[in-house]
């Protein structure tokens, strides 16, 4: 077990990747983080606010089970910034000052709203046809919509939406740098591979139980598939 420090001030949750054992841990809130690894293996550091960092497990570090290093912080540069009204510190006269052409909304007050999507909901063949005794209740609708196929194209799109949700979290938590130095794709092709890996693996899964180890070996084998098969 190898302990590294990250010397940043800004240091947790980076995530550190042993390219070549697969496997996978972050720093703690002190910057500090405990990995596997032997002479020659790859560190992979991956962060959004820092630039990518590859190191190879020398002799030294081998020996002393401790190294420490410094990141180079990502800067992505501003457009020009526009200071808008100058605020006096009277609330009354600041308010007054303002102009506007459109009304409050009721997030502008503080009023939560939902404004979420109402998710049709699907009824099974068995419910839409309701037996009571002598008689029986048919929902005609629902009915209808399971015998034209409506309800399995609706579950079909609800299936590749999740997907989808699924393949952007994957992608924002190890980012697409890293995803393209560690498994050699072009970053216009990380979104194939991930989708290709939800559909013939159990990475979402695994991905939604932390088993990080597990997500990077499937990775990686699943990259021998999708170079082969693309």
């Amino acid at each position: 077990m190898i302990k590294g420090v990250i010397e940043n001030d800004s240091s947790e949750g980076i995530h550190i990747i042993n390219k070549t054992a697969n496997l996978f841990t972050i720093t703690n809130k002190e910057g500090v983080f405990f990995l596997e690894g032997t002479i020659g293996d790859v560190f992979v550091i991956s962060s959004v606010q820092y630039d990518l960092k590859v190191i190879v497990v020398n002799k030294n570090m081998y020996d002393d089970k401790e190294f420490s290093f410094m990141l180079k912080e990502n800067l992505n540069e501003l457009d020009e910034v526009i200071v808008g009204v100058q605020l006096s510190g009277d609330l009354n006269t600041d308010i007054k000052g303002i102009k506007t052409e459109e009304l409050f909304s009721p997030e502008d007050v503080g009023i939560p709203v939902y404004d979420g999507i109402q998710m049709e909901e699907i009824i099974p063949m068995h419910k839409a046809i309701m037996f009571y005794g002598i008689g029986f209740r048919l929902d005609v609708e629902a009915t209808y919509k399971n015998l034209s196929g409506y309800y399995k194209t609706l579950k079909t799109t609800r299936k590749l939406d999740a997907e989808n949700n699924n393949l952007e979290i994957i992608q924002d938590f190890y980012g697409k740098h890293f995803l393209s130095s560690v498994y050699n794709l072009p970053k216009e092709k990380i979104y194939d591979f991930l989708l290709f890996c939800i559909q013939t693996s159990a990475i979402q899964y695994e991905f939604s139980k932390e088993n990080h180890n597990v997500v990077l070996r499937i990775l990686s084998n699943k990259r021998k598939e999708f170079v082969v098969n693309k």
